[in-house]
């Protein structure tokens, strides 16, 4: 059974997300993974309006949730942008959850058992709890997030795609390169078709990004959607306008 356990608004401790006054409202809770046995905090932004009404609203999935949430939220709330968000915490576990072995962090390889956790445990929890709709869902991330992000894209079958959109930022694939082209060349020998929105986004890690990008590009999928835009501001500077950029994108 899921471990569920409701907290209340805005987030509490040191590490979690501080809200600021918003129109919109925040909860907390945490959900304990059967996949891996971990637990992890969910920081969820409900933008106002009924119930009726949200359950129109596409919902984003946030990696990193302690330090990404809070800039989303800002985001969203100046944009007036109609989104759920759902920011997924414990990034102790990041290294391990995001990416697969890999030369920059020590501890990878739990990629899979972390998707099955979002598609298995945390999506149904989700749409069970709160309004939303599901042929809408986004997935954004940040370096190893970013990651993240294209292990997802690349890993699941088109029949039963989770998300409608991928949001990819300074991905952190210069750390494991040959493995994620390799994903990229697996799914293209099975489909030609990849009917998504993706946004990819670099500052510091170009170098794998935009060789990516290119790849994709040559295969000429159908149905694809792409973005790839270069950014200042190096690796963490980058990630107010990125994020922004990629939300307007995911949500055209």
């Amino acid at each position: 059974m899921l471990g569920l356990v409701a907290a209340g608004c805005g987030g509490g401790g040191s590490s979690a997300p501080v809200a600021s006054p918003m129109a919109g409202s925040v909860q907390t809770k945490s959900i304990a993974a059967q996949s891996n046995g971990t637990t992890y905090p969910l920081y969820i932004y409900l933008p106002p309006g009924s119930v009726a009404f949200r359950a129109n609203l596409p919902t984003v999935y946030l990696l990193d949730g302690e330090s990404r949430f809070q800039t989303l939220v800002d985001i969203v709330e100046a944009s007036h942008a109609q989104v759920m968000i759902v920011a997924i915490g414990n990034e102790a576990m990041r290294a391990r959850d995001y990416v697969p072995a890999n030369s920059c962090t020590p501890g990878g390889g739990g990629q899979a058992a972390f998707l099955q956790f979002i598609r298995t445990e945390l999506v149904p929890f989700v749409e069970a709890t709160f309004a939303s709709d599901p042929r809408r869902r986004i997935l954004l991330g940040h370096s190893h997030g970013g990651s993240f992000v294209l292990y997802a894209l690349f890993n699941e079958a088109p029949a039963s795609r989770l998300f409608i959109a991928y949001l990819a930022s300074d991905s952190s694939i210069d750390c494991m390169n040959a493995t994620v082209f390799a994903w990229e060349s697996a799914y293209a020998a099975a489909n030609s078709a990849l009917p998504v929105r993706l946004h990819v986004s670099y500052s510091a890690n170009v170098g794998g990004n935009v060789a990516l990008v290119d790849q994709i590009r040559l295969r000429g999928y159908t149905g694809l959607t792409m973005v790839a835009q270069i950014y200042g501001g190096g690796h963490t500077g980058m990630i107010p306008a990125a994020f922004a950029d990629a939300l307007t994108f995911a949500l055209a």
